[in-house]
Order: C-alpha cells, then structure tokens, then sequence
C-alpha cells in the first residue's frame, strides 16, 4: 500500500460490522478473527443478508423449516464467538440478479452502527459462481463508498467515517491472522450449524480449510484489508 494511505490494521478495529450472505459463512471466513477481536473488545455485530433457506441437498426439508432452523444455527454460532447474532435482513436464499435494495440497506446499517471496519465475503473472488455471494461482497463495499454522500438513497444526511473494509474468501489477501487460541473456537461455531455440516462433512470442511491456511505459524485467516480510497478509481487496489 502507498506510504500516503497506510494499511489499517484490523486488529485494532473497535466497531465491526460483519455482513454474510448465508448464516454461516462470518465463522467459516473469520471465525477466529471475529473471536480474538471480541475478546480484545471491540463490539461486533453481525448482518445475515439472506435467509439460507436453499442450503439443503434433502428435498423433504421444507425451505422456510430450514429458515428456520438456520436462524437459530446463527445466532448460537455467533454467541460461541462472543458476537450478538445481530440484524437478519430476511432477503431470499439464492437471489437471481442484482439486489438493488441492499445497498441502501446496508447504508443505514453503517449509520445506524458506526463502524470503524467492514467485514464481508470477496465478491472478485475467481469462479465464484454463488449469486448471493457476489451480490452482497458488492453492496458492502458500495455502501463503504457512497457512506459519505447524503444525496445517495439510504445514506446519512449527517457526516459519518467511512469505514475501512476486510474481505475473506479472497484471492488476493494481504493480511495473515495467526488463529492461535481461536481456531478451536471457530470449529465449535461452525459445528452449530448443524443443518448444514453433519459430523463427516464437518471434518471434511476443516482439512480442507487446513490444508489451504496453514503456514509455518500453524493455521491462519487470509484477508485482504483495504483503506476506502482503493474502493473507486484506483487500479492499485488489486496489489495493495
């Protein structure tokens, strides 16, 4: 990053704002952060943007009863976390096309929040083939552009930061976080998911997270953490 506009370090992060698209993937993408944060305290609060109700291979299981069971699922693995489970927008699993409404949405999120860092999911990740995925990695970073501008739809008519953002599942990190002591925390939280990892596929999932984050440190959480300025009009945004 230039020397004009320095990395902010995340660890120092004192209001988060931790957007996913489903209600699991804050503790798959940065279960351990997300734990050492809250235990250095910062106040952290999640918004789950869809309702998850499409992530089931069992065709038996009704949609809204895995609605259901999903909203319970996130707000016990955000509370193993140290997290209040926070605000469930209630969109549809699996949108087709934009969200055009998410973005003023998650504008009065960030006022109403105040946060000094955004979290959420790399909506530029290669191959990402999920809807919801790209869709809400988009709006949050919009929303972190347009914060400032109060003739833009949903944002504040009164100054606020403009907060930094961190993305996970990202293909161009720039920040390693040792997990240390909270990468068992984060497997106890993603194990609450129960609708969606049963013991097997939980073991599954962890090698295969392992075997893609671990360094000579031991098991780490990739991000790539950007100050705002590389989120308009800035080429350096793939390298910095």
């Amino acid at each position: 990053m230039s020397a004009l506009v320095p990395r902010p370090d995340i660890l120092t992060a004192r209001r988060l704002l931790a957007v996913q698209p489903h209600p699991d993937d804050n503790e798959i993408g940065a279960g351990a952060l997300l734990a050492r944060l809250c235990a250095l305290g910062c106040v952290v609060r999640y918004v789950t943007v869809t309702d998850g109700a499409m992530g089931t291979a069992d065709a038996a299981l009704a949609p809204a009863e895995l609605a259901r069971r999903r909203l319970v699922e996130a707000d016990a693995a955000a509370a193993v976390l140290g997290v209040d489970g926070g605000r469930h927008l209630g969109h549809r699993d699996l949108v087709e096309g934009p969200m055009p409404s998410l973005r003023q949405e998650l504008l009065g999120e960030i006022a109403a929040f105040d946060p000094d860092f955004l979290l959420t999911c790399d909506p530029w990740l290669p191959y990402e083939s999920h809807p919801d995925h790209r869709n809400v990695g988009l709006a949050v970073a919009e929303a972190a552009c347009f914060i400032g501008f109060p003739h833009v739809p949903g944002a504040p008519r009164a100054a606020v930061r403009q907060p930094a953002v961190a993305f996970y599942a990202t293909a161009h990190p720039n920040v390693r976080i040792a997990a240390g002591e909270f990468w068992e925390r984060k497997w106890q939280a993603i194990a609450e998911h129960r609708s969606q990892f049963d013991p097997v596929g939980l073991l599954q999932l962890r090698a295969l997270v392992e075997e893609q984050s671990t360094g000579e440190e031991g098991p780490y959480e990739a991000f790539k953490v950007l100050h705002p300025v590389y989120l308009h009009f800035n080429p350096a945004a793939v390298t910095a």
